[in-house]
């Protein structure tokens, strides 16, 4: 069940981050894909913060917690350490297809994800050490 979950968030994730117009999904429950062959692979580097606007401040809290929750699934709330690095490289991925779906991939959102994925490995590693430390027939 968690590995069908798992799967079905990864879907999610990218269905959110490739559909042509984000916007359009939320608003019209469109999910549009174009194919773009030859893409501006240069994006990725693009610095283009806009702290200004509310919308893409949601977008990237929406990139932060979206891989936070994969990662807590993908590794069975952190007992699968190795799908951690797995959902690093999924976020990689995405931002990477990104670009082949005339949307704009950036590494600075890799970053982000990363950050999700991080946290989400710091709580499991803190609730498992507390786990591990509060059954004493665990501890010797």
């Amino acid at each position: 069940m968690r590995n069908t979950l798992t799967l079905l968030w990864a879907i999610a994730l990218f269905i959110f981050t490739c559909s042509v117009n984000f916007q359009h999904l939320i608003s019209n429950h469109v999910v549009e894909f174009q194919f773009n062959p030859s893409p501006d692979w240069s994006e990725l580097m693009q610095l283009d913060f806009q702290w200004y606007s509310s919308d893409w401040r949601l977008r990237k809290i929406g990139h932060f917690f979206g891989f936070f929750v994969l990662a807590l699934l993908a590794s069975n709330f952190g007992k699968k350490k190795s799908a951690f690095y797995v959902c690093v490289v999924y976020a990689g991925l995405t931002e990477i297809l990104q670009l082949f779906f005339f949307r704009g991939g950036r590494i600075y959102d890799v970053i982000n994800d990363s950050l999700g994925i991080l946290l989400a490995y710091l709580i499991c590693l803190i609730l498992l050490r507390k786990r591990f430390n509060s059954h004493p027939s665990m501890k010797s």
